[in-house]
């Protein structure tokens, strides 16, 4: 199954989310953003509720532009009653994180753009491949099971 990142930001810095989601092309990791992510028609509050309860890593674009944004702090608040992993990416010096993640430790893309599309995309790497083990040692165990099961009722 692949690790699931969910991108939250303003339509405004959609070219940031462009850049971003280039980085994050890695097997294994399935990117939402709902600009191509939702098709036309389709309603976006379950589908962007739905892809936040399902992530593995809500990433915040944290701009001017999307601390104006209507469905920012919405995506945010989803995504912290959910307990999802929250990662604050700041476009832009000076500003503070919204309420529920204000102590949340950010990646701060205004100093060196470079180093912070880096170092998502390590931690995307990183996480995925955890979770990937995870799932093969879970694939493991309960093909151990079953056998063991077969082997007991025979």
């Amino acid at each position: 199954m692949a690790y699931k990142v969910f991108i939250s930001y303003s339509t405004r810095d959609l070219p940031s989310v462009d850049a971003l989601r280039g980085w994050l092309t890695l097997s294994d990791v399935e990117v939402f953003v709902s600009e191509y992510s939702v098709a036309p028609g389709a309603p976006l509050t379950p589908t962007i509720e739905a892809n936040i309860r399902n992530c593995d890593l809500f990433v915040l674009l944290w701009s001017h532009n999307a601390r104006t944004s209507d469905w920012v702090p919405q995506e945010i608040g989803i995504a912290h009653a959910q307990n999802r992993v929250i990662l604050p990416i700041v476009l832009q010096d000076g500003l503070e994180l919204p309420g529920f993640i204000k102590d949340v430790r950010y990646i701060a893309a205004f100093r060196d753009p470079q180093s912070a599309a880096q170092q998502l995309r390590d931690y995307v790497a990183s996480n995925s491949m955890i979770k990937h083990n995870q799932q093969a040692a879970l694939l493991v165990l309960a093909i151990g099971g079953f056998i063991f099961w077969i082997l007991k009722k025979g």
